[in-house]
């Protein structure tokens, strides 16, 4: 088995240049020539949005557009878009887990109005050769597992959700939450299925790990979870209001589960994203799919 946080952060990896912050610089969409120069926010560990501004500076190059990356924390992405320094995020989940940030930078935002995708759940995973399968039996037996949840980013839509779902499983003071980054419980979870240790993590799906190592999402059994939420993209209104050109191709789009989860995992396995995406459209039907999108 791949050692599966290398490739976590390779898929990290920024797909054509990339200011690494934790904020976004006024002005910072405007570099180069601004009509072909398009600038979306990237979130490092966040597989699905990575692949998703993969897929699209490929795509988007291919029509003579040069695509940057900025690497953001979500708070610092949307409040860039609603200002105009970056032209959008790529990846927004609605209803429910991005839904603070949309609302509040709402009168300065475009949201598409067709998703992309429609079937992203939020999960806790656990190696499959642990006996539990529901949230309810890990919490039950929360000494296994340390008493604690190994969680990602802090500022995710997800660990904002975590502590009401804990609530509804009356799990508070049973399992700890842990804030931390998608790579480290990538690589609590490979550590777990490796050494044959139960260990609880925060993960969503679709997602390249499920593919990858033999794990298994618990069952909601209470519904502690929102409903899952679809895929949006996100765009500043002067883009939306520059580019019909992209609002167009980006509101054809679809993806599949299966297209989404193998573009995943294509990005996951390669060196670089750019280069997992281009194996990805080697496949007939990805190209199909794809320039249907661009016409």
């Amino acid at each position: 088995m791949k050692n599966l946080l290398k490739t976590t952060l390779a898929a990290a990896a920024i797909v054509v240049s990339v200011s690494a912050c934790s904020g976004v610089a006024p002005g910072g969409a405007a570099g180069g020539d601004s009509d072909k120069t398009l600038t979306f926010a990237n979130v490092p560990g966040y597989d699905d949005t990575v692949a998703i501004n993969a897929l699209w500076s490929v795509l988007l190059e291919e029509k003579g557009y040069n695509v940057e990356t900025t690497n953001v924390d979500l708070a610092a992405g949307f409040s860039g878009i609603a200002r105009g320094d970056l032209d959008g995020y790529l990846n927004a989940w609605l209803p429910s887990t991005h839904a603070t940030y949309v609302d509040k930078y709402k009168d300065d935002l475009v949201v598409l109005e067709d998703s992309f995708f429609e079937n992203n759940r939020l999960v806790l995973a656990v190696p499959e050769s642990v006996s539990e399968n529901s949230i309810s039996e890990v919490a039950q037996n929360a000494e296994k597992y340390e008493s604690k949840i190994i969680g990602i980013e802090a500022g995710s839509g997800l660990m904002k959700l975590l502590p009401d779902v804990m609530a509804k499983y009356s799990a508070q003071n049973k399992l700890k939450i842990v804030e931390g980054s998608t790579p480290a419980a990538l690589a609590a979870l490979e550590n777990g299925v490796n050494s044959n240790k139960p260990v609880v993590v925060a993960l969503w799906e679709p997602h390249w790990a499920f593919a990858s190592m033999p794990i298994k999402s618990l069952e909601d059994d209470l519904q502690g979870w929102p409903k899952p939420d679809s895929s949006y993209p996100v765009l500043s209104k002067e883009f939306a209001e520059k580019h019909a050109d992209v609002v167009g191709w980006l509101s054809k789009s679809q993806l599949t589960e299966e297209q989404f989860a193998s573009l995943m995992l294509s990005i996951s396995e390669a060196k670089d994203p750019t280069e997992g995406v281009q194996k990805w459209l080697e496949t007939p039907e990805n190209r199909t799919a794809a320039d249907e999108w661009l016409k």
